[in-house]
């Protein structure tokens, strides 16, 4: 049986790695970013602009574009990952995408279709127009690495897998990681569960009539097909969905305000509790989630704690600002369905509140 808790697994790795990678190798790195969602950089070849990178892959949601046969849409994920992770630094611009490509021997003829799925991505990452600072992105030198001894697919020679990196660069004085009490929370609607969960969708919900491997396959609990109808549409194109990328609404933004951007990817709601600091995040007024939430919900017999820990359920990425901004905020950001969510309090230590159906629920750590 497959471990449920990949999140306790992948912190046990992560804390490992970083007692393996020598401080000399950080030496250029700003120490206030460290935990936050992208890292910076000094360079003395752009004195006046501190360099951000960020890096990511789409996990398991890989193996319902397997599935379902639509290869142009995890391309647009991988990019959101980095680019997403990114734009927390408002005011960044993207620069360069590094992509890499591992796959099997049958799914070659499928490759350009991946690829068209990061342009399609990058496209949605072009701020020059918007800062008028000549920054433009650009997708760098990648890799495309046979490896079929390496991954498996439940088709035979189909399996792929994507990793992706961005870089970026933002001026220094526009640089702003700091928040105040009786600061706003706005979040931004996201397009679904972005590329997040994906283990627990999977076998919560999908009775995994396409996984043809029997060490796989008893995983899988769920009673729901990928073809399912569900509203208006499929199961499995909900869960294809791609990842909403919010580049071009915080550029927009930062162009005329000093805001603080959170990603809500995995982990959910602790992804808060990574501006450090003596503050409570309340959210007293989330985002109502979309339909695939809940079923997951109603599937799983997850709690809310659960399910606001695991997913973004519906809050694609938050924004904190001062209150005399949001106003126009709000109106900047209209096409990405905007709500002021909760607020800035004081508190002993980092937490993050939520107030759901007359219920408190706190997370604290991350």
């Amino acid at each position: 049986m497959l471990n449920p808790d990949y999140q306790k697994r992948e912190s046990i790795a992560v804390s490992s790695i970083k007692k393996a990678i020598p401080q000399k190798l950080k030496q250029d790195m700003l120490p206030i970013c460290k935990g936050l969602f992208a890292e910076i950089y000094e360079n003395k070849v752009f004195p006046n602009h501190y360099m951000a990178c960020a890096i990511d892959g789409v996990g398991t949601k890989i193996l319902l574009a397997d599935a379902l046969e639509i290869y142009d849409t995890v391309g647009i994920d991988l990019v959101a990952m980095s680019a997403n992770d990114l734009v927390t630094l408002a005011g960044t611009s993207p620069f360069l995408f590094l992509d890499y490509l591992a796959i099997q021997e049958k799914i070659k003829e499928k490759a350009g279709d991946i690829i068209k799925g990061i342009v399609n991505g990058l496209k949605q990452c072009e701020t020059g127009d918007i800062l008028n600072n000549h920054i433009h992105i650009n997708l760098g030198k990648g890799e495309t690495a046979s490896v079929d001894e390496l991954i498996s697919s439940f088709k035979p020679g189909f399996g792929f897998d994507l990793a992706g990196a961005m870089l970026g660069f933002i001026e220094k004085d526009k640089l702003n990681i700091k928040i105040s009490i009786g600061d706003k929370i706005i979040a931004l609607k996201s397009s679904g569960p972005h590329s997040n969960g994906y283990t627990d969708l999977r076998l919560k919900l999908l009775n995994g009539d396409f996984e043809t491997r029997p060490e796989f396959k008893k995983n899988y609990k769920g009673k729901h097909s990928l073809n399912d109808s569900f509203e208006g549409t499929t199961i499995g194109k909900a869960l294809l969905e791609p990842t909403k990328i919010y580049v071009r609404t915080m550029t927009e933004i930062s162009r005329k305000f000093k805001v603080v951007g959170i990603n809500n990817t995995g982990y959910g709601l602790k992804n808060l509790n990574r501006i450090k600091g003596n503050f409570e995040f309340l959210i007293d007024n989330p985002i109502e989630p979309q339909p695939i939430f809940q079923l997951m919900q109603k599937e799983s017999g997850f709690t809310d704690e659960q399910m606001y820990k695991k997913f973004n359920m519906g809050q694609g990425f938050f924004i904190i600002a001062k209150p005399e901004d949001t106003d126009e905020i709000l109106k900047i950001a209209k096409k990405d369905s905007p709500q002021i969510v909760g607020e800035v309090k004081k508190a002993s230590k980092e937490k993050t509140t939520l107030i759901k159906d007359n219920k408190k629920i706190v997370f604290e750590g991350y």
